[in-house]
This record gives C-alpha cells, structure tokens and sequence, in this order.
C-alpha cells in the first residue's frame, strides 16, 4: 500500500477478513525489531494468555521504542515509499541548478530507487538523481555530513527518493564545500 507494488499489507488483509496477522515491527513502523500480533481482540487476547507468551514477550526496552516510534513522526522509509517521483523529479531539477550556479557540473537524472531488505527485496520505485563528476563520490563521503551516492555510467548519483526535502539544502552545502 504504500508504494511497494502487489506487496500485501496488514491493513488491507485485516480489512479483508484476516482474523490474525503477524508482522515484522522493523519492516512495517520502522521502529524496533519485534514481532507484532495483529488482528480480532479475541484472537490476540487468547494469545497473549498463552503460557509461551512470557517466553516470548518484548522487554520494557523495546516496548518504549515501540511506543516511541507509534507516537513520532512518520519513518523516513514510509516518506520514501510514498514519495512521488514527479515531485522528487522537481527536486532534483531545483537542487542541481543551485549547484551549478557554483561552477559544479550537476543536472537531474531520472534514477531507480531499490527499496531492497528483508521488507521488499529487488523491489523498484521510479526516482531521481543529481548528477555529479564520478570524483565527488570519495569526497562526499567525507564531508560534514557525510553523503553517501552511487557511482553509475561514470556519474556520481545523489538519489533524492530517501532524502527529506528539508535536508535539500544541506545537501547542497555538503556538494558546493567538496567542489570547492
């Protein structure tokens, strides 16, 4: 559902009538690993009652990071999945031409974003890319932040599916102090 192409989701099972669902806490919020029991109060509350529960129960620590990650902004990788590639296209045109007002030979690309992991190996996403000289990809990741691209054709990508645009100006900074 959010933007990972024929990959179920637990919402829409429950919604379909699944009466239980598990999944991976990691891979669904993002947060810590846990596995997470989904589904009819019942179902989940005869569960927890059961004597193997104890055994395999979350500790306190991992219940707050659980809890934290239900009460915080949405992860990055849910903002990434959702991220609309005409916009991230936008972006990229924006931040490349800012660049190159600093003499930086840089111009948008379009790009594929891998999504990868446990939660959807080989799955693809339609993206965009600055691109830079090959050069910058040593240099980059060893700037202040460092910025870690992919080095493609001879170019230095920097795909902005994953990057939050109010990093874009950072990320900027970060290219113009290594081209300098």
């Amino acid at each position: 559902e959010a933007g990972l192409p024929a990959e179920p989701d637990a919402a829409t099972a429950l919604r379909d009538g699944a009466d239980l669902v598990t999944a991976s806490g990691d891979k669904l919020l993002g947060g810590p690993q846990a596995g997470l029991l989904l589904g009819s109060r019942a179902i989940v509350e005869r569960l927890r009652r059961h004597p193997l529960a104890r055994a395999l129960r979350i500790d306190k620590i991992t219940s707050a990071a659980l809890e934290a990650t239900l009460q915080g902004p949405p992860p990055p990788t849910e903002q990434a999945l959702r991220a609309d590639p005409g916009a991230v296209r936008t972006r990229a045109e924006e931040l490349a031409k800012t660049i190159a007002v600093a003499g930086i030979d840089a111009f948008a690309v379009d790009s594929v974003a891998g999504v990868g992991g446990g939660g959807a190996p080989g799955v693809e996403l339609a993206s965009a890319a600055v691109s830079l000289p090959e050069s910058y990809a040593e240099a980059l990741r060893g700037g202040r932040p460092p910025v870690v691209g992919r080095v493609e054709g001879g170019r230095t990508l920097l795909d902005l599916r994953s990057v939050d645009p109010g990093d874009d100006s950072v990320l900027r900074d970060v290219v113009v102090r290594c081209g300098s």
